[in-house]
């Protein structure tokens, strides 16, 4: 069967190369996840594809509403639910699923609904707030590490809103500074391994209990949406967090390399593919270095006709399974 996906530029690497390891057929259009929306839905073969975009499938929302009685079946009487939001449509889920379950008389209240959304990007916080986004939007967005909620024109806007209000909830954004902060934290006392966007409801928590937001005896949950695998959050935040350029940032880009070879460490990957990927690193330093690599012990290669794969070895997984550690010191 053959597989078209349509993304943004801007996605996480990890989730292009799980589209690529499937060797599905890869279209970029646009910035942001809305803006290949957009232009999609103006062509004239519009019919040849089906719609699997969570903004535009009607069948997302009865499925995601089934978190609320997941959420109802573990915590009785829940009194706050931290949602993260990019088009605002999971928050609309789970506010039809709490309503649904009233009207079922399986619960009496419905929980207080908070949206939660980066700084960097929150067109419905801004709305709900009534208030501008003051520095440009084109000039932000590739410094947000919550790609997975990077949407400008949210299709569910206003009714999102309108869910936040009937629930007597509330909204607020996350410096991006905090985010790694509460990935390490749910890593560390939940053995939560999760991705940047959805790290933003424990930092919600956080500055929303300094404001005293929550009462003593309320129950409070955080919506973990996605695992961090899709997004190699650790290479990302050495990337953001390194102070030199030159050989740091030589570093860097060798540790990106070696985290795609081991999203395919069965099958190989060959340079080329790393390449498409990556896409900002010519493919002839991406050989130089993998020759690098191979010198250190860390990959190894197999010629396959009349390709070159690679591998990840044993000490090549050892340095990445150091680089949990290593984050928390810098």
């Amino acid at each position: 069967m053959g597989c078209l996906n349509i993304i943004p530029r801007i996605i996480d690497v990890g989730k292009k190369a799980q589209i690529i390891a499937y060797n599905s057929e890869l279209e970029v259009i646009g910035e942001t996840v809305d803006d290949a929306i957009e232009e999609l839905l103006i062509r004239e073969n519009i019919t040849d594809f089906y719609q699997g975009t969570p903004d535009l499938n009607p069948l997302t929302l009865e499925a995601q509403k089934t978190i609320a009685y997941e959420i109802i079946k573990q915590i009785e009487d829940p009194s706050w639910i931290l949602i993260p939001m990019g088009s605002g449509e999971l928050l609309v889920s789970l506010w039809k699923g709490f309503h649904e379950l009233r009207d079922a008389n399986v619960i009496n209240n419905i929980p207080k609904l908070v949206g939660i959304q980066s700084q960097i990007l929150s067109p419905i916080v801004d709305e709900f707030l009534k208030e501008d986004n003051i520095n440009p939007i084109s000039k932000r967005l590739d410094k947000s590490l919550a790609l997975g909620i990077l949407v400008k024109k949210p299709i569910y806007k206003d009714l999102a809103i309108r869910c936040i209000r009937e629930s007597e909830g509330t909204v607020i954004t996350i410096p991006e500074d905090n985010i790694l902060n509460s990935i390490d934290k749910l890593i560390r006392y939940e053995g939560i391994f999760a991705e940047p966007a959805s790290a933003l409801t424990v930092a919600g928590l956080q500055t929303l209990n300094q404001k005293n937001t929550f009462g003593v005896n309320e129950k409070i949950v955080c919506l973990i949406t996605g695992s961090g695998l899709k997004a190699p959050y650790v290479l990302e935040a050495i990337s953001s967090q390194t102070k030199t350029t030159g050989k740091g940032s030589i570093i860097i880009t060798k540790l990106k390399i070696l985290s795609q070879i081991s999203l395919t460490s069965i099958k190989g990957i060959s340079g080329t593919k790393i390449q498409e990927i990556m896409g900002t690193i010519s493919l002839a330093a991406i050989y130089q270095h993998l020759k690098e690599l191979e010198s250190k012990g860390l990959i190894s290669r197999k010629k396959e006709g009349k390709n070159v794969l690679y591998y990840i070895t044993e000490s090549g997984k050892k340095v990445l399974d150091v680089l949990d550690v290593l984050i928390t010191l810098l």
